[in-house]
């Protein structure tokens, strides 16, 4: 038993050596300290990649080419979204340590939301029929006009 033990900490002092060791356990700290929100996280992440995806097919369909701004916007709402599930995520372990985290929770619901809401307008671009999105057309009319660049008089004649 003796010989693992020193074997396993001669690993741990050899890791601990390099920066590429300790980033490797910051990151691992990090996933393990989030790890009982990661549904959560996952959820917004899901979110934004659908978004990003119909975002995609929608510049597709419009002949456009999927400029990088998409990535830019992309990378920004993971970084927003994610700072904004952290700080909730932060506060409410300040404020009890165990238990269901509901804060987190109704700060993902809202996020994932907010995709659910480019997301639908990029359905209603690439297939204005859609049944279950088109009930609100009119209040994603705004959001049309700024994926597509037509005025939102147009769109709501259709």
């Amino acid at each position: 038993m003796t010989p693992y033990l020193l074997h396993i900490g001669e690993l741990a002092l050899r890791a601990a050596s390099t920066l590429y060791g300790w980033a490797l356990a910051a990151c691992c700290g990090a996933v393990s300290f989030f790890a009982p929100e990661a549904y959560a996280f996952g959820v917004v992440f899901a979110a934004i990649a659908l978004d990003g995806v119909f975002g995609v097919a929608v510049s597709v369909k419009r002949r456009r080419f999927a400029t990088s701004e998409l990535g830019r916007l992309t990378l920004l709402k993971i970084a927003t979204y994610s700072a904004a599930l952290i700080l909730a995520y932060l506060v409410e372990r300040l404020c009890r340590q165990e238990g269901p985290f509901i804060g987190i929770r109704i700060a993902a619901a809202w996020a994932a939301a907010c995709e659910f809401w480019s997301w639908s307008a990029s359905v209603l671009v690439l297939w204005p029929g859609c049944p279950f999105v088109r009930l609100w057309r009119r209040q994603l009319s705004a959001e049309i006009a700024a994926k597509t660049g037509v005025r939102t008089d147009d769109i709501l004649k259709e």
